[in-house]
């Protein structure tokens, strides 16, 4: 049976030690805190989290639309069948996290930190990831689909059977461990040597 979402609109009060569940929230701009708090089926809407201290925050079940979330860190924490559409995710952090079911649809995630991060069955589209860091991070089921990796970094990050064929590798920063079994065009392919410093004539 379906779970129903109830109408919250505000998140405005500050949180802690709580799971908060079945809940949309929608236009959030006042500045509170949330501490070791779960939240599950859950929608936010239209939030910018510029005010809210994330301090101990997991996610489950969880959509974030046309969300700002720029700077924010989920760093050592969960993140399971979590959606971002059309949001803003400029630096955010996700380091040493653990990340299973997760999409990227639409979204700006330039400088993005996922060094360290467990990622199981990630499906990023049409997205930009430019200047991103993934160093050793770990991946299992990815998808990626006209994806801007423009200066990226992916160190000793096993890439094996990851498909980039779509997506933008320009300038991105590779080394050996990670590009070995890599899915790439033909075209990326002269980038790709000359990022590992191999001529082609």
């Amino acid at each position: 049976m379906k779970k129903i979402i109830t109408y919250d609109g505000l998140l405005d009060i500050n949180l802690e030690d709580e799971t908060v569940s079945n809940t949309l929230y929608e236009g959030v701009q006042k500045k509170i805190k949330l501490k070791n708090v779960t939240f599950e089926d859950c929608i936010f809407k239209n939030v910018d989290f510029n005010e809210i201290e994330f301090d101990g925050v997991d996610f489950v079940d969880v959509i974030f639309e046309n969300c700002d979330l720029s700077n924010k860190s989920f760093n050592e924490r969960l993140l399971k069948h979590v959606i971002f559409k059309n949001c803003k995710l400029i630096g955010t952090s996700f380091i040493d996290g653990f990340i299973k079911k997760i999409e990227f649809m639409k979204v700006s995630a330039r400088y993005i930190n996922m060094s360290g991060t467990k990622i199981n069955d990630m499906k990023i589209i049409d997205s930009d990831f430019s200047e991103s860091s993934f160093i050793e991070s770990c991946f299992k089921n990815i998808e990626l689909m006209n994806v801007k990796f423009n200066k990226a970094e992916f160190l000793k990050t096993p890439l094996n059977g990851v498909d980039f064929s779509s997506s933008d590798i320009t300038d991105v920063m590779f080394d050996l461990m990670s590009v070995k079994g890599m899915i790439v065009n033909q075209f990326q392919c002269v980038e790709l040597a000359n990022l590992i410093g191999v001529q082609v004539n």
